[in-house]
């Protein structure tokens, strides 16, 4: 069996990969309060049968670091220790699979290495010329790939400068990222910048995605129901549902839903032009979200609708809600 661990910032992914069926394990675990409990959640998944451990992580930019190379040497610290006596191969941005001595020398280039997993996945199985776009649960990853090559920069910041990622997600937005008014009562009404409500909660309140998908932490500490949903949105106003009708909520969760497929569309056109793809590759929590801003939005360059494929469709929902964990353990599988 190969074991491909995805360790990302809020949620850690697993995929058991055998011969010819694979288990996917979903772990919500927030690395900005639980580092330090990393290597017991990961000996849960140690079993004699592993031969070998791909690894890609996202972990390593959490709060509870003061730099990425203290990061991603704790993490893989702890992968050793839960995993002793087990081959373990960190893939980086490069697309080469390195080991824990070297992934530690070479810190930046296994740092924020997850999306790179899920592009040579899509290239070797999908497509070779498609923008593959993944929203999680915290951003999107918008990555051009151009006659069977990664075209996507290597750094986070590097990504944020070219509109390859997008600090968006299906859970853990603040709305008041999303924009700071919205129309109520036919007057533009500003809002909170407190942390009261997050795209967890309109996505819930518009049927986006369910409250079992909802597995971040709330602003609250709530219930993830529509009804506490609509309280938290409620408050961004400064109000409650005593002042606030439910309608109004989902008027309200509808001028923000638009905002984020908005912006979701703008960096995606950005990137389509840069590149001339309209193949378009969707994966993640977000695909419903992403296939509503696809839809919504131009294809400035071709002017003509971009061409949806879709991960869940050919793969499942359990396979695109975990795709680089599922990615690098079939990766891991054909390296020679």
């Amino acid at each position: 069996m190969i074991l491909g661990i995805d360790i990302g910032g809020a949620n850690t992914k697993i995929t058991e990969l055998k011969e010819m069926s694979y288990k996917i394990h979903h772990i919500y675990f927030p690395m900005w309060k639980n580092n330090k409990k990393l290597t017991e959640l990961l000996k849960k998944y140690n079993s004699e049968d592993i031969k070998k451990i791909g690894v890609v992580m996202t972990a390593e930019l959490v709060d509870a670091y003061k730099s990425k190379r203290e990061g991603v040497e704790d993490i893989l610290n702890s992968l050793r220790e839960a995993f002793p006596n087990k081959e373990i191969y960190v893939f980086d941005v490069d697309g080469n699979f390195l080991s824990v001595e070297m992934a530690k020398k070479e810190y930046m280039k296994v740092s924020a290495s997850n999306w790179t997993a899920t592009a040579y996945f899509v290239m070797k199985n999908i497509s070779n010329n498609a923008i593959l776009v993944d929203m999680g649960s915290t951003t999107t990853d918008i990555i051009p790939i151009k006659n069977g090559k990664i075209m996507a920069y290597k750094t986070d910041l590097e990504r944020l400068m070219n509109n390859q990622l997008v600090y968006i997600g299906a859970l853990r937005t603040p709305l008041s990222f999303l924009g700071n008014t919205v129309e109520y009562k036919n007057c533009t009404t500003n809002i909170s910048s407190e942390y009261f409500s997050i795209t967890g909660d309109i996505n819930v309140i518009l049927d986006k995605i369910t409250g079992e998908q909802y597995i971040c932490d709330t602003p609250d500490g709530g219930p993830r129901d529509k009804k506490n949903c609509m309280i938290r949105v409620a408050r961004i106003l400064c109000s409650d549902l005593e002042q606030i009708s439910e309608e109004e909520i989902i008027n309200i969760s509808s001028q923000f839903y638009e905002k984020l497929l908005d912006i979701i569309g703008y960096n995606l056109n950005r990137v389509s032009k840069k590149y001339d793809l309209s193949n378009i590759v969707i994966t993640g929590l977000g695909e419903d979200i992403l296939r509503d801003a696809i839809n919504n939005c131009k294809n400035e360059h071709h002017n003509t609708p971009y061409n949806i494929i879709s991960i869940e469709e050919m793969y499942g929902r359990e396979v695109s809600l975990s795709i680089p964990s599922f990615a690098v353990a079939k990766l891991l599988r054909e390296n020679k």
